[in-house]
């Protein structure tokens, strides 16, 4: 995985977790704010792990990745301050929207979108809409639901669109390729129907949207106990952090959710969804994600008490 260092413009609840999430990965986050010496900014630099604060021209200029995560009102003259970003990576995670007599409601559509104005306020800049989609509070965690989120990303340049598909998909998402910048009229209403359901109708922030088929096998879930011993629950977190970045890219996984004992930090449970036994066994054992898997968590395998296929049943629901 290539570290990167991102500019993120905006350190609010969307900027600050996206910081907080793409620290540990290994890349180096910068917050551009209009008042960097301002101590409510230390938290967001303290949960990215040491992130500087500059002001907003500074941050635009120290990276070649930049997230826009301010409120909509706010994009042009934040853009501006910017200066032009020629040839520079911008992805757009704002919607625009208006709050006005307790309403919210949607600034743009049919024939236009925000992200396509961002894109016409910086015409040199790579301009992608992604993670626009759901609530900070599922970008800030993306475990624990029984098929991954989606997140689309929507822009125009190919070979730059990979990054950012790599970039969402660190974060635990399935990253998907939404098409061309144009593709914003639908993602930007799309996100309204996630915010109505969140704001009106009492769903949790945490709900997020999944896009999945049905499975031609029984899915299968597999548990891993682990008793550590011989090593530190920080240091198998941190191997952990690394293994798991190819389950993230392996096709037969479907999700997984590594948990601790809160009565003993030093027992685990790593539970991983896939397919079907055969796509384990034979798709991910055999393919090429495992190996550097299995090198990246294999020093802790003498520390497995239980590994187990099991199948789910009926009885589940998921609130």
């Amino acid at each position: 995985m290539e570290h990167k260092t991102i500019a993120i413009l905006g350190a609010g609840n969307v900027g600050s977790t996206l910081g907080a999430a793409w620290a540990p990965l290994g890349h180096t986050i910068i917050y551009g704010v209009r008042d960097p010496g301002h101590e409510r900014h230390n938290n967001a630099a303290q949960t990215a792990r040491g992130a500087r604060i500059v002001s907003i021209p500074d941050a635009a200029r120290q990276a070649d990745l930049i997230v826009l995560a301010v409120s909509w009102e706010s994009v042009p003259k934040v853009l501006q301050e910017c200066g032009g970003l020629d040839g520079k990576i911008l992805i757009d995670v704002t919607n625009p929207l208006s709050f006005e007599n307790d309403t919210i409601a949607l600034t743009k559509g049919f024939n236009t979108s925000g992200g396509e104005d961002v894109q016409r306020l910086v015409p040199k800049a790579h301009v992608f809409k992604t993670l626009n989609q759901v609530s900070f509070t599922v970008m800030g965690q993306t475990s624990g639901y029984p098929t991954k989120p989606v997140m689309f990303v929507a822009g125009n340049s190919a070979p730059h669109k990979s990054q950012v598909l790599s970039l969402v998909s660190q974060l635990g998402f399935d990253a998907r390729d939404a098409g061309p910048i144009e593709s914003c009229r639908f993602l930007e209403p799309y996100a309204m129907l996630a915010l109505e359901q969140y704001v009106k109708h009492g769903a949790d922030s945490s709900h997020a949207f999944t896009f999945t088929k049905r499975q031609q096998e029984e899915e299968i879930v597999e548990y891993i106990a682990y008793q550590l011993t011989q090593h530190t629950p920080d240091a198998f977190l941190a191997s952990y952090t690394t293994a798991c970045q190819f389950l993230d890219s392996a096709p037969q996984c479907l999700g997984y959710e590594l948990t601790q004992c809160a009565d003993d930090a030093n027992r685990f449970i790593l539970r991983i969804c896939w397919q079907s036994a055969p796509a384990h066994l034979e798709g991910f054992r055999k393919g090429p994600h495992f190996p550097p898997f299995l090198a990246a968590i294999k020093e802790y395998t003498p520390e497995i008490t239980q590994m187990c296929h099991y199948l789910p049943t009926p009885l589940v629901r998921v609130k």
